[in-house]
């Protein structure tokens, strides 16, 4: 059994590999594979790992959504140090062909985690609590987590493929899809697609609120496991072995309470709801500050010189992240193939403008150019042969961050500024700057047009290379930032059109 079982978790995505008009055609043979993966609940979380496979590959936030595509549009590398395909992205040459293959991979490999994900949601619902080993806390659980998913993948796809809600447009954007399989999904206005989000993120929120709170925690104890980092993130230095089992470990790994909440309150935010975004926000600013989360400390952000020391993904501050174990291949196969290895390079220009005044900023001195090769430490493979560096790569060089509690002081402090509650914003940007090693502190007597200039800069430093920044412009409807002269942008540059396989399938 257990043989089978491996090879339909090597199958089930092959089986899903569709664009959003053709999810899986169940043929007869297909049906068979379906009922034997979830006869039992060993199936149910082979499918559920599955989709999480999916959602690390190249193609989504194994590189696309994170370090390579996105990255590229929102400027965080010199433009002329870029793939071909990439570069043509981010000169917003979407009709070329090298933009349309990213955008096109985008688009079925996602749609292909949701085909997963509403398959699952599906099955588990018209189950029983009784069929599962941990009854309603697993159901809650599993389906807590498909709902995340799915929420996270179509307003994600809705930040590439639509116009920004600060745009004024009201139009249709992308389909919604909600049961499997779907044939033929209509795409829906902007305020119908955002109720969708909204309620399937909110749905998420609810039912895994109990789980990550009260029914998953420390062996011997009632505190939950997720307060702690090793109970959050994969580490080889500790971890606790859950008498329930591997599956519920890990739950910054997967989607959970708090990437629900924060993942809530950066979707009520690019919506312009700031009442809700603030909501969400401060529930997990408040159990921030007792402890749950920690700031990285200093030494492990460049306070010492030995590059060997620096975390490169802060999995302490980490919401939400998800692993691919070749993270550092799929990195390396791209950039030490280019000519001279040239690929990925920042431009001085743009981070000493960037970090004008905070030069001592940790992630300038501590993330940027330590090798003196122009490039961030975040995604590249350590170069030491210590200790440190041998548990970075193995417990941080999988990592694919999606969310981190720093993005929730942001959306308070924007929240403070639209407010005129400047002297609260302040003391919270300072806070987040010393933190990360900043000396000069803003002064309270600073107009609310340059605290959010200088909060804007806050927010493009801690999101760099992790694939934030071109949607913080959008969201604002600002030019994008690229340390020289802006790049101003024209409003059909924001989106990228939908592939051209969906376009022939609407017409």
């Amino acid at each position: 059994m257990r043989a089978i079982k491996f090879w339909m978790i090597i199958c089930l995505p092959v089986l899903l590999n569709t664009s959003c008009k053709k999810f899986l055609d169940v043929k007869s043979s297909n049906q068979v594979l379906q009922e034997e993966l979830f006869k039992d609940g060993d199936g149910i979380h082979i499918a559920v790992n599955g989709v999480y496979r999916i959602l690390s590959s190249t193609e989504l936030y194994g590189k696309n959504l994170t370090w390579g595509f996105m990255s590229g549009l929102g400027y965080n590398y010199d433009v002329n140090y870029l793939p071909y395909d990439i570069r043509d992205a981010a000169q917003f040459h979407w009709d070329y062909s090298n933009t349309q293959k990213v955008t096109e991979d985008i688009w079925k490999k996602a749609y292909n985690a949701l085909a997963n994900c509403n398959n699952i949601i599906q099955e588990v619902e018209k189950k029983d609590s009784g069929f599962f080993a941990q009854k309603s806390n697993e159901k809650n659980m599993i389906l807590g987590e498909m709902y995340g998913i799915r929420a996270m993948i179509h307003f994600d796809l809705l930040r590439i493929f639509s116009p920004a809600p600060s745009s004024g447009y009201t139009g249709l954007t992308i389909p919604y899809v909600s049961s499997y399989p779907e044939y033929q999904p209509a795409r829906l206005d902007m305020n119908t697609i955002f109720t969708r989000i909204i309620a399937d993120m909110e749905l998420s929120k609810s039912l895994l609120a109990p789980v990550d709170t009260l029914f998953i925690t420390v062996p011997g104890s009632r505190t939950p496991i997720i307060r702690y980092t090793t109970g959050r993130i994969r580490n080889t230095g500790g971890y606790y072995e859950l008498p329930i089992g591997e599956f519920f470990n890990y739950r910054g790994e997967r989607m959970n309470f708090f990437g629900a909440t924060s993942l809530l309150a950066r979707i009520y935010m690019y919506k312009g709801d700031y009442e809700n975004a603030y909501k969400n926000a401060k529930i997990v600013y408040d159990i921030h500050k007792r402890n749950w989360f920690q700031w990285t400390s200093s030494i492990y952000q460049g306070q010492i010189t030995d590059v060997d020391y620096i975390y490169t993904k802060r999995p302490d501050e980490l919401l939400l992240t998800f692993s691919n174990a070749k993270n550092y291949d799929n990195w390396d196969n791209v950039f030490m193939n280019s000519p001279g290895s040239q690929f990925f390079r920042m431009n001085s220009t743009y981070m000493n403008k960037l970090f004008e005044s905070d030069l001592d900023d940790y992630r300038l001195v501590g993330w940027y150019n330590r090798y003196g090769d122009q490039r961030y430490l975040t995604w590249s493979r350590p170069r030491g042969t210590s200790y440190n560096a041998d548990q970075v790569t193995k417990n941080q060089g999988p990592l694919l961050p999606v969310i981190r509690f720093s993005e929730m002081d942001h959306i308070i402090i924007e929240y403070y500024i639209k407010q005129n509650r400047i002297t609260d914003a302040v003391n919270m940007l300072n806070d987040i700057r010393i933190n990360r090693g900043a000396k000069n502190k803003i002064p309270t007597s600073i107009s609310p047009n340059e605290l959010m200039e200088k909060l804007v800069k806050d927010m493009v430093r801690e999101s760099l290379t992790e694939g934030q920044t071109f949607f913080l412009f959008k969201r604002l409807n600002r030019n994008i930032f690229n340390g020289e002269t802006d790049v101003v942008m024209k409003p059909a540059d924001w989106f990228a059109p939908l592939p051209q396989s969906e376009i022939a399938y609407q017409l």
